[in-house]
C-alpha cells in the first residue's frame, strides 16, 4: 500500500557554484519546501500586501518581494573551506543572508533554479543531485 500522507517535502542541501565555471564556492545553502511554515508565511504576507493594495507595485516592490521570499526559503548555511563574503564566515541570520544574495544576484538566481526543481524536496538526502 502507497500511504500518501508519507510523501512530504523536506529541506534539501545545495552548493553555490560559480557563476562562470560552475565549480563549487564552498557557500552550501539549505533550501526549505515551499510546504515550510516560514515559506507560506512569507508568501501570504506578499499576497496580502498586493491585495490590500499597499501603493503602487514598482519594480522596486516586486523585487523586494522576491528577495522576502528568498530570504523565507533558506534554513541555513555552511561555509566551507576558504570561502568568505568580504573577508568573514558571516553567522546564519535573515540580515546577513539578505545582505549576501542582494549583493550578489547571482546566487538568487542558483536559488531560484534549485527551488524550481520540486521533486529534489521529496528524494531522500543521498539521492539529491544538489
Amino acid at each position: 500500500m502507497n500511504d500518501l500522507s508519507t510523501i512530504v517535502a523536506t529541506e534539501r542541501v545545495i552548493d553555490i557554484n560559480h557563476p562562470v565555471n560552475g565549480t563549487a564556492t564552498g557557500l552550501r545553502l539549505t533550501l526549505l519546501p515551499e510546504t515550510h511554515l516560514k515559506v507560506r508565511e512569507a508568501a501570504r504576507k506578499a499576497l496580502n500586501d498586493r491585495l490590500q493594495g499597499k501603493g503602487k507595485v514598482t519594480a522596486e516592490k516586486i523585487e523586494e518581494s522576491r528577495l522576502s521570499m528568498l530570504v523565507a526559503s533558506i534554513g541555513g548555511w555552511e561555509w566551507k573551506g576558504d570561502a568568505t563574503f568580504e573577508g568573514e564566515k558571516p553567522d546564519f541570520s535573515d540580515t546577513n543572508l539578505r545582505k549576501v544574495i542582494q549583493r550578489l544576484p547571482w546566487i538568487q538566481d542558483q536559488i531560484d533554479q534549485e527551488l524550481g526543481e520540486r521533486a529534489e524536496f521529496f528524494r531522500e538526502p543521498e539521492e539529491q543531485a544538489g
